[in-house]
């Protein structure tokens, strides 16, 4: 496994953690074709989870384009990981 994607699953796994936490949620039920409603996130719990995951991570992350079209949890994990490390790739040069 490369170092770029050691980090992106770390990243992810990280973004995963901020959910299961912030939304209060049973790990267990957190899977990767879930979706935030069908595991009860309501959008004021979203926009609480975007804000850990920004103050985590030392981004903004505005819900626009991937991020809001996601239709399940892996597809707004990996939205979520892309945006993060688009950010830190462009403050690095």
């Amino acid at each position: 496994m490369s170092q770029n994607s050691a980090d992106r699953k770390l990243i992810e796994k990280q973004i995963v953690d901020v959910i299961v936490t912030d939304g209060m949620l049973d790990r267990s039920l957190v899977t990767s074709d879930a979706t935030l409603e069908s595991l009860g996130v309501q959008s004021v719990d979203v926009m609480m989870i975007l804000m850990s995951i920004e103050e985590k991570f030392g981004v903004y992350l505005p819900i626009d384009g991937k991020i809001a079209e996601s239709k399940n949890l892996s597809e707004f994990v990996e939205s979520l990981a892309d945006r993060i490390i688009h950010e830190q790739k462009s403050r690095a040069k």
